[in-house]
């Protein structure tokens, strides 16, 4: 993305026209880089509406409908086939970038090594950040989260709403996987995330697979303010959306195995999770309130988390099993009344 590492696609999928005005400051952040970006494309996905209001808006960027399945997955398949550049870089369209977003995230792809790179999701608080929120969780809210490495470094899983990707790469394994419906999450009726697949994770993956001798890094100085709603900010929100991601982490393991699919999630629970339990009690005797209460709301998360993966497992047993009586059940007789 710099003069070595060659041109650059931002793509950023959108599907709300409630939210023009965060895709417009997304869009105008973007124009703001340091290092400018050669190709912008908004994927909008399913909404005639939006799409001609997006034409005629955001002249500085490539709108086009999506052309594959509902959702964001479809979307983001659509952008990346448009894409011209080197290198893909995913954003969505509720967020802004600081201006080095792009050369922050170019300076991974310096290294001939390395796949793709992710970033640093900051959350940007419609209302005052709740001071009982856990900072163990922002991830239910699509954010980083403490745990995350605070220098260069490799990880396992890209964020999708800040990921740069060489396009080679991911036209080589086909894109994000299609055909996985992810529930949507509402909280009075109002969708306030469109559910999670995990179809970021999934990705980085498989491409490791494909490419076990290159890497993906987590670079924090490549920033985004991530626009977090205040619905998303409750008790109720993180229990609903800690289930979600069990369920969704066992259909991973099953997809990828559980020694890949939860590689992560094996140091989060043992490092990150009790740490962050230490803290909150910790903060509580040292005279602060809502210490307590965030080291009960990891443990009513992971309580959740656990809930999820574990009826999520259950479920495929018996499916599988219900399959297997079926497939060895004895044909019924020509004569049979049933």
């Amino acid at each position: 993305m710099s003069g070595s590492t060659g041109s650059v696609s931002v793509v950023v999928p959108t599907w709300d026209g409630r939210r023009r005005d965060g895709l417009a400051r997304c869009v105008a952040a973007i124009a703001r880089q340091t290092r400018a970006a050669d190709q912008v494309i908004v994927v909008v996905d399913h909404n005639p509406e939006l799409l001609a209001w997006g034409r005629q808006a955001l002249p500085a960027a490539e709108v086009v409908a999506n052309r594959h399945e509902r959702g964001v997955v479809g979307a983001r398949n659509t952008g990346v086939e448009r894409a011209r550049g080197d290198v893909v870089v995913l954003t969505d369209d509720d967020t802004e970038a600081d201006p080095t977003w792009l050369e922050s995230l170019g300076s991974c792809f310096s290294r001939s090594a390395v796949v793709g790179a992710t970033g640093n999701l900051i959350p940007a608080w419609t209302d005052p950040a709740p001071a009982w929120f856990p900072a163990e969780f922002y991830w239910v809210f699509g954010c980083s989260y403490v745990g995350l490495p605070t220098e260069v470094a490799p990880v396992r899983n890209p964020i999708a709403a800040n990921m740069a990707v060489r396009r080679w790469a991911i036209e080589e394994v086909g894109g994000f996987r299609a055909g996985v419906v992810p529930r949507q999450l509402r909280v009075g009726g109002a969708v306030v995330a469109g559910g999670h697949a995990l179809e970021d994770t999934e990705l980085g993956i498989r491409i490791a697979r494909r490419r076990p001798e290159m890497s993906w890094l987590y670079q924090p100085r490549a920033r985004v303010l991530h626009t977090v709603d205040p619905r998303q900010a409750t008790l109720g929100y993180l229990l609903r959306r800690s289930f979600e991601e069990g369920a969704a982490k066992a259909a991973l393991a099953r997809l990828v195995g559980s020694e890949r699919g939860l590689e992560s999630e094996r140091r989060y629970l043992s490092v990150t999770i009790p740490r962050g339990i230490a803290k909150g009690l910790g903060d509580a005797l040292a005279g602060d309130p809502w210490g307590a209460a965030r080291a009960g709301g990891i443990l009513a998360g992971v309580a959740a988390a656990g809930c999820g993966y574990a009826l999520a497992t259950l479920g495929e047993r018996l499916t599988a099993a219900g399959s297997h009586r079926l497939k060895a059940a004895p044909p019924l007789s020509r004569g049979s009344s049933r």
